[in-house]
């Protein structure tokens, strides 16, 4: 039975009202309750494999529901997010942190080389942050540590005097806000939700990898519920470029929407768009990675959106399906969420393109 806000559950927007979901706002996600609708539509086995992870919610959902899981994604942030998100916390460790940082007076203990994220900030808030900042790494409880600099990501993002549209960053004036006013309050609600939530449960195994060379053992995975890059032309991480050069040392990262590099030009053979080619072909390693770590009858839940083009679309669930027959897979059903416009320079329709869910299973041998 497909649930009737399936076009919202292949979004993030659900998350935003989840404790812990909503530590940290990552619009290309998925929500929560498509993980709990397909681990119990398709009879869903552990343990699950995530691997585009992203900021974690198929391995929140997992811990929240008893199961073992395992993820990874190429972005330091998003695997890091994941990490920060379901961990098991001592929540009274992380009071007596919160105190301690509730008494702390921020001053200029230096200030961040990069110059172009400097422009980014008001003066003082950019200090601010970089004396949390330094306070943080000198936390020795690694988890109080990890929660700490997320609840830092999450506020520097808010005192920034940029806005998030699209795949970019555009600067726009902010109202003042108070780095340390908000960096506690963030924390506070965070053990808030730990209390409510509990902190209980098997931790994922989460690495900073890449799903097309990252192999798993043969035969050792129950299931797989991920949602790759969509086939366009934006980069997942140019709207995340600020983070990633204030905390990972990664601005200029190259990972993109799709998930090769961007050839120009056509295939001769497809007629499609190199930059499709080259999506697809990476598709197929990823994909056969994942058919070989699940297990006989094991089944792998895939939501996918279509490529959107300034003359035409291309529709990937079909492409991918024929990827994963000719590895082995077989079909169980092809879902489509939602249909989204295709327009160039914002006011020519090119077409539509279908943003679908995937079920594909593994054969017995």
């Amino acid at each position: 039975m497909t649930p009737e806000n399936l076009r919202d559950l292949v979004t993030f927007i659900p998350n935003k009202t989840e404790a812990v979901h909503n530590w940290f706002y990552y619009k290309e996600g998925f929500a929560k309750g498509l993980v709990e609708w397909a681990v119990k539509e398709f009879f869903l086995q552990e343990p699950v494999l995530d691997p585009f992870c992203g900021v974690g919610t198929t391995l929140l959902t997992a811990k929240q529901l008893g199961m073992k899981s395992i993820g990874f994604d190429a972005s330091p942030l998003a695997a890091f997010v994941s990490e920060a998100k379901t961990r098991n916390y001592d929540v009274v460790e992380l009071e007596k942190q919160l105190e301690v940082f509730s008494e702390l007076k921020p001053r200029q203990i230096g200030k961040f080389p990069n110059k172009q994220i400097r422009r980014l900030f008001r003066e003082k808030n950019l200090d601010d942050v970089f004396f949390y900042y330094k306070k943080i790494n000198e936390i020795t409880d690694a988890k109080t540590r990890k929660l700490f600099l997320l609840a830092l990501i999450d506020t520097t993002s808010r005192v920034a005097n940029v806005i998030k549209i699209g795949g970019s960053l555009r600067k726009q004036k902010k109202q003042e806000m108070k780095v340390k006013k908000l960096l506690l309050g963030k924390i506070r609600r965070m053990i808030s939700d730990l209390r409510k939530t509990g902190t209980e449960g098997q931790e994922p195994e989460i690495f900073e990898a890449d799903a097309r060379i990252t192999k798993l053992k043969e035969n050792s995975i129950g299931c797989v519920i991920t949602s790759p890059p969509y086939l366009n032309k934006i980069e997942y991480t140019s709207v995340y470029k600020m983070e990633l050069g204030l905390f990972f040392g990664e601005q200029e990262t190259k990972l993109r929407a799709h998930i090769a590099d961007a050839p120009s030009g056509r295939d001769f053979e497809t007629k499609q768009p190199l930059v499709a080619k080259a999506y697809f072909d990476d598709m197929e390693k990823a994909m056969k990675n994942m058919f070989t770590a699940l297990k006989p009858e094991g089944r792998a839940v895939i939501v996918v959106g279509g490529g959107c083009f300034p003359y035409e679309t291309v529709e990937s669930d079909d492409e991918l399906i024929k990827i994963g027959e000719g590895l082995g897979f077989k079909l169980v059903q092809k879902i489509v969420a939602r249909k989204v416009q295709c327009m160039r320079c914002r006011t020519i329709k090119v077409g539509t393109v279908r943003e679908s869910i995937l079920v594909l299973e593994k054969p017995q041998s």
